[in-house]
């Protein structure tokens, strides 16, 4: 069963604190806290120096100030942010706002453009408001989707992707993307597609940081003790902390910008999940209990790429050493997006299953 994720708290530090005062274990700690060892590790070693744990309230201070870095500059100046506002309502323009502010506090200047770029950034009531006192309002101003530059530190490309995973010759290589409803563009379902056997992983995640997605992928791997060598990403800055990833033996790969279909196992995988979790259903009836059970359905669904078996039995024989069931179906070449190369095989046994 998935486990939803969710980041630690302040008193769960407190405990993780008392519980190192008194020498438990990180696996007696997780058992308390109903956290996997991976996740207490990992907190152990962020908020940790040469003396052990640093109290609850540093290790909190900590990790709000990795929250900020993502923030603007205005909303990470409570000064500024409310002298904006100010003017914004006395119906100054931000040139005005922003010159003023520059000679009133020199060594905190502030442009024009970055005063447009925070009214825009979003839609919240308050912004929407305040747009309203421009002289002129561009409606679509700073709202147009921009390409992914692909600034992912340590980034390597799809085209660098060896041709044993290209070709589908050995199993252990995942493919990874997120998946959006109506009403949250936080909430999400993060999904995951192993390309041999098909089998599908789903997390149900609360917001799209890229910590909140690393960590649950990495608290599932370790509750269900996959066998990952491999996982392409597109462009999205919610893999940036793909490094955690790198420090496990997992390589990483990502797609061109703009061209998700070269991970097309994921992206056909996401249209059939798209019949159990159409666009148009609340992100609030998308539940932990509901994500499990799509999960298991598309899982036990039999697949012509397969010969008509199913994920779970694949899988089964590729990981665990489970006996496969005889299909009566005769054997097919299915192709893979188009391509006859890409193909599960005609002889099951063709495919290098290593672990």
């Amino acid at each position: 069963m998935l486990r939803e994720f969710s980041q630690i708290s302040y008193h769960e530090r407190q405990q993780i604190y008392t519980g190192s005062c008194q020498q438990r274990s990180m696996r007696q700690m997780a058992k308390i806290l109903d956290r996997s060892p991976s996740s207490i590790s990992r907190e152990i070693a962020k908020h940790s120096d040469k003396y052990g744990y640093f109290y609850a309230g540093i290790a909190q201070e900590l990790t709000e100030k990795r929250k900020n870095v993502n923030k603007s500059k205005i909303d990470r100046n409570h000064h500024l942010k409310g002298y904006i506002i100010e003017k914004l309502n006395k119906k100054w323009s931000p040139k005005m706002i922003a010159g003023r502010w520059s000679l009133e506090t020199p060594k905190q200047k502030i442009s024009a453009e970055s005063i447009y770029s925070w009214l825009y950034n979003s839609n919240e009531q308050e912004k929407i408001e305040l747009r309203k006192c421009l002289i002129r309002k561009h409606k679509t101003r700073g709202l147009r989707p921009k390409k992914s530059k692909a600034n992912i530190k340590g980034r390597v490309s799809i085209h660098d992707r060896p041709e044993v995973i290209n070709e589908r010759s050995e199993a252990g290589h995942y493919e990874g993307d997120l998946m959006f409803n109506k009403g949250s563009q936080s909430q999400n379902i993060c999904t995951l597609i192993e390309r041999v056997t098909r089998k599908t992983f789903l997390i149900r995640n609360d917001n799209k940081t890229t910590k909140t997605v690393i960590d649950a992928l990495l608290d599932l791997i370790d509750e269900k003790k996959l066998v990952m060598k491999s996982i392409t990403f597109d462009n999205g800055s919610e893999f940036a902390d793909q490094a955690q990833l790198k420090e496990r033996g997992i390589d990483t790969y990502f797609c061109d910008p703009g061209s998700p279909w070269q991970k097309g196992a994921i992206e056909h995988d996401n249209g059939m999940l798209r019949r159990f979790v159409p666009f148009n259903l609340s992100a609030e009836c998308i539940t932990k209990e509901y994500v499990e059970m799509v999960n298991e359905m598309i899982n036990d669904m039999p697949r012509e790429i397969l010969q008509f078996r199913t994920p779970d039995d694949v899988f089964d024989m590729t990981f665990n050493h489970k006996k496969l069931k005889t299909s009566r179906v005769k054997r097919c070449l299915a192709g893979d997006g188009g391509n006859k190369n890409n193909v599960f095989n005609q002889n099951i046994q063709s495919v290098a299953f290593h672990s």
